[in-house]
């Protein structure tokens, strides 16, 4: 399945397979497979999962994040602060693929677009603490961070930011066809709906641990090519019709049959969540508790993952920054008859036929999900089926990954309930989807939740450093879970697949510089 949002670190022990230096062929071309079309291209103005995977190889981040959770230098060298106030470090060498340096007023320029509400950056909260003020030092090298609250994940977090040059602030319409960052590759060639090509660098040589795009075996060309059946995606890299992708699902025991090198680690699959505007039924808490207690969640997680995953015990992907299990203790009780009586306390009584309706109005669910995963799909026509025997009016609306996110992450459409895959490893990460501005206010609060217990153990969190607030952050994960406003469903494994290539996946992200081809 493709996240909603890629923003976390995922356990990078799903590596197979070996090759050395000389097996690798120079100026070769590798083409990625993607299930979905990534949308607008400018990588601070998305959340779709396929635009952060593309962004990558024309964007550097200013630090790193490593499967430990720890963060590690890239076009930001080194750091000091705490709290509220942190000093950042640039790199010096480090240009835009026009030339033009990105140094620290860019750096600085970079986090005061995403930070200002006004601009209706989805990663403003999120990559970005909200109303953060940066000012750069040019001659030291140096930016200046202020932010209005403390933020205990604040460099986890700015791993997420992917840098765009200073063309690229003043112009943003010249990001629709085109990039304009610091990273190893080049947007050379757009086929909307079909395929993004982009080209190597030359000069790049600040990659992770000094890789350069000058390594032997580094790809001269690189094709995101969409293909949005998992069958066929499997079939292509079989034969090697296609190089690298992600694939999740049934059709990857073939890739392991045949012994496809594969690395990676495991993630949250499906997360159940409702929308609480005012007039929905699942406004109500009591509502939402009875449609999660309805469904069999160990059914529903084999569904949920072709039968290769396990129930999820938290919202939080491995490593998880904070451990721990807040599922188990949180979750309502899966008891179908007792679901049906919690309906009736709530007012939502079943007459003849068994449909339930309140004040002469039906209880109706409009679930929208992502009909291209197959797996999504099968679990949304599960959960269906099990609200329908409760006597509610089920509109299953499959749609595409692109369509879901308007609707949900946009504000572009009604829906009642759907399954997401925000996939983090930050608690931090968390906070906007859950609490603040809805989508239609510049947030991205989607499902309009309010929960008292949440804002209050994460104001708390937020005072401390680090994971010494790790049992605040788990407090509030676990009083979004008893509240049903999000059921994590299953963790499976995240894994991409490689045929005539070679690569690493760290903290969830495909290394760009670490792609090798295979002769």
């Amino acid at each position: 399945m493709c996240s909603t949002v890629a923003l976390a670190a995922c356990s990078n022990g799903g590596s197979t397979g070996s090759s050395s230096g000389d097996d690798y062929a120079d100026g070769g071309s590798l083409t990625i497979a993607i299930d979905s079309d990534p949308g607008a291209l400018d990588p601070q103005r998305s959340v779709n999962g396929v635009n952060k995977m593309m962004a990558v190889f024309a964007y550097d981040t200013p630090v790193k994040l490593l499967d430990s959770g720890e963060v590690a230098p890239s076009v930001v060298k080194s750091w000091t602060g705490e709290g509220t106030s942190y000093t950042l470090t640039v790199r010096e060498g480090v240009t835009c693929s026009d030339g033009s340096p990105m140094d620290a007023q860019t750096v600085a320029d970079n986090i005061n677009y995403v930070a200002t509400e006004g601009n209706g950056s989805p990663m403003r909260g999120a990559a970005v603490p909200a109303g953060a003020t940066a000012t750069a030092d040019k001659a030291a090298g140096t930016v200046a961070v202020k932010l209005k609250e403390g933020a205990p994940f604040f460099f986890q977090n700015l791993a997420e930011l992917p840098l765009v040059c200073s063309s690229a602030i003043k112009n943003r319409d010249s990001l629709k066809a085109a990039s304009a960052g610091s990273g190893p590759f080049v947007l050379s060639g757009v086929q909307a709906g079909n395929q993004y090509t982009y080209t190597r660098r030359d000069g790049y040589a600040w990659g992770p641990n000094g890789a350069s795009t000058a390594e032997k075996g580094m790809p001269a060309k690189v094709t995101f090519k969409l293909v949005t059946s998992v069958t066929t995606t499997a079939n292509l890299l079989l034969s090697k019709g296609v190089n690298i992708s992600y694939l999740s699902g049934a059709d990857t025991q073939r890739l392991k049959a045949a012994k496809v090198f594969s690395d990676g680690g495991s993630i949250i699959d499906d997360e159940l969540t409702f929308n609480q505007a005012a007039g929905l039924p699942t406004a109500d808490v009591n509502v939402r508790r009875a449609l999660v207690g309805a469904l069999n969640m160990k059914e529903l997680a084999q569904v949920a993952t072709g039968g290769l995953g396990q129930e999820a015990n938290g919202l939080l992907t491995d490593p998880k920054i904070c451990s721990g299990d807040t599922v188990t203790p949180n979750k309502p009780a899966y008891d179908a008859a007792a679901a049906a009586a919690l309906l009736d306390r709530a007012g939502w009584t079943a007459a003849g036929g068994g449909a339930r309706a309140k004040d002469g109005k039906p209880l109706e669910v409009a679930f929208v999900y992502d009909n291209e995963d197959t797996t999504t799909a099968a679990a949304a026509e599960y959960i269906g089926q099990k609200w329908t025997a409760l006597g509610v009016k089920v509109d299953l609306k499959g749609q595409s990954f692109n369509a879901r996110s308007d609707v949900v992450f946009g504000g572009k459409g009604p829906w009642t309930a759907t399954l997401i895959g925000l996939g983090v490893s930050n608690p931090a990460t968390l906070v906007p989807f859950f609490s603040g501005a809805t989508p239609s206010h510049g947030g991205i609060n989607y499902g309009s939740m309010h929960n008292d217990v949440f804002d209050s153990s994460i104001k708390a969190a937020q005072a401390k450093s680090g994971t010494g607030g790790c049992a605040d952050w788990n407090a509030g994960e676990g009083a979004l879970i008893k509240d049903a406003d999000i059921t994590p469903i299953a963790v499976s494994p995240y894994l991409y697949w490689g045929n005539g290539a070679k690569f690493d996946v760290v903290a969830r992200v495909l290394e760009p510089t670490s792609l090798r081809v295979l002769r």
